[in-house]
């Protein structure tokens, strides 16, 4: 697992007076749980199935679903995570019921019940992978240019040998449309995807009832196909994109939008904080969702809310059609890039000024006189709170203006441009690209803490609760909490894959997108 740096700074200056819970910080990642990281989960590259579990190799790690129990385990990935793009055949090991992964040089073998795995060479390029159902133990075979060879279980090389007539090699496409002959007609149509965009079937392993075949794809991941239809059922691992625009939890729920690529369009999908279950929304099978990326996520308690450059949409969680406001509608620019709930009803801060969700349906501009950009805002009562290129700008209900406050003005860094805002209990925290300022919630006073920029460069994002601020920019992520010393940072690329695009958090679960992947780290309360 990758390194976790530990800093230690103290907030000098910070006089204010918090009384919150146990700070939570991620855990040294010792085990597959406590650092995850999801891709591009819509590529299947080789598939193994035995009678209680499915591994689905994808190019960036290794799903394990489990057909019985319908529910995915936490993806695994190697020593060299690399290798698994590698792969492609699979088969699943009779003493152990363990997978062994081929590789054009060699093998990946993975023991679930241990969570173990092994790497191996093969001394010529691998063909084929394959298992004798007579004599398991004697190992896994491999078909080369030069010939079968026969690896052991259990250490030892691999050696050329004569192979018994009871090899049974690792499944493939021909021998499920041999199985299913409306599978051949059918695979041009079971692998359209989003924005009618076309695919191929990459894999197949039988299920352990024999009812179907499991399908891999290279644009729709994981199929079912049974043998009673002609529909193919998905089953979803994580994202179907590793450009994460933006990140939002709600309870045990993290939604995730990812943004367009050459490949795909924008998505929006659904985690259970477990990674047992996923769902994305892709909006018309022939256009997709009507938006190219996501700068801010909001839930209520009704409906998903996505800040777009294509506007302002509206999800109902209930399952309803999704609606989108633009200018047309009230909205004061259609590149949105902040949200926040005020009383019940959302406010949009956009490159143009600010809007909030009307009681007719309607969006209806606010701060009337403001025609800037609110890169982030949070509510308090009847405040908003805006960061802006000018300062942190104060909008009070029915205020036709964003007020900059003399306090804060007059504070170091209060004068130049703000990136986030948020509290933490009753203080509230700015933050510009190199620091953050706090205010006390007794005197009024704003006090600026410690550089920060030097650890995780340009400060871009920040997530603000009870137990404290998470700040992220262009080199990494840093936990800061006033009056305490201790700081974790998470740095890139060392515990991160890429600059931090957005962070949420759901109770024992820090969420953290990037161009590469969502991260998720185990949170333990110190």
């Amino acid at each position: 697992m990758k390194r976790l740096l530990c800093c230690v700074i103290l907030l000098s200056g910070c006089g204010q007076s918090f009384n919150g819970p146990g700070t939570s910080v991620p855990v040294r990642a010792l085990r597959p749980e406590d650092r995850v990281l999801l891709g591009d989960f819509s590529r299947v590259n080789a598939l193994a199935a035995s009678f209680d579990r499915l591994f689905v190799a994808y190019p960036t790690a290794l799903g394990i679903y489990r057909p019985i129990e319908r529910r995915w385990d936490v993806p695994r990935s190697p020593a060299e995570p690399r290798l698994l793009s590698l792969v492609f055949a699979a088969v699943i090991d009779g003493i152990d019921h363990s997978v062994w992964l081929a590789l054009p040089d060699g093998w990946l073998h993975y023991r679930p019940d241990n969570d173990q795995w092994d790497r191996g060479v093969i001394p010529a390029r691998v063909q084929s992978i394959a298992t004798d159902d007579v004599d398991p133990a004697r190992g896994i075979w491999f078909l080369t240019a030069s010939g079968w060879f026969l690896q052991p279980r259990f250490g030892g090389a691999a050696n050329p040998a004569a192979p018994p007539r009871t090899l049974r090699p690792a499944t493939t496409v021909e021998d499920a449309m041999r199985d299913l002959p409306q599978l051949r007609a059918l695979a041009p149509t079971l692998t359209t995807g989003p924005r009618l965009g076309a695919g191929r079937i990459t894999a197949a392993a039988p299920s352990a009832d024999n009812n179907g075949w499991y399908l891999g794809t290279t644009n729709r991941g994981l199929l079912f196909f049974s043998r009673l239809g002609a529909q193919a059922e998905a089953f979803q691992l994580g994202l179907p994109s590793e450009v994460v625009g933006a990140v939002a939890a709600s309870g045990e729920v993290v939604w995730v939008a990812t943004d367009a690529t050459t490949e795909s369009g924008a998505q929006l999908t659904r985690l259970s904080s477990d990674l047992s279950h996923s769902e994305t929304l892709n909006g018309l099978i022939t256009t997709g969702l009507p938006f190219n990326a996501t700068r801010r996520l909001l839930i209520t308690d009704k409906a998903l809310w996505a800040g777009t450059d294509q506007g302002l949409v509206r999800q109902p969680l209930n399952g309803g059609s999704l609606t989108r406001f633009d200018g047309a509608t009230g909205l004061a620019d259609q590149r949105v890039t902040a949200l926040t709930l005020r009383n019940g009803r959302v406010v949009a801060g956009t490159l143009r000024g600010l809007s909030e969700e009307g009681s007719t349906g309607r969006i209806d501009r606010i701060a009337t006189k403001y025609f800037g950009a609110a890169y982030d805002l949070v509510a308090r009562g009847d405040t908003v709170f805006a960061a802006t290129a000018n300062g942190l700008g104060v909008q009070t209900s029915g205020g036709d203006d964003l007020v900059i406050p003399d306090a804060f003005r007059g504070v170091a860094g209060g004068s130049g441009p703000v990136y986030g805002v948020g509290f933490v209990a009753d203080t509230l925290v700015a933050m510009n690209a190199d620091r953050l300022i706090w205010r006390d919630p007794r005197t009024g006073s704003w006090t600026p803490g410690p550089m920060l920029s030097g650890e995780t460069g340009r400060l871009t994002t920040l997530l603000a609760d009870e137990s404290g601020v998470w700040v992220a920019g262009t080199r990494g992520a840093a936990l800061v909490r006033p009056n305490l010393g201790p700081l974790r940072f998470l740095t890139v690329p060392g515990d991160l894959p890429d600059q931090v695009t957005s962070i949420a958090r759901t109770r024992n679960h820090l969420w953290i997108g990037t161009p590469r992947g969502l991260v998720r780290y185990l949170l333990e309360v110190r």
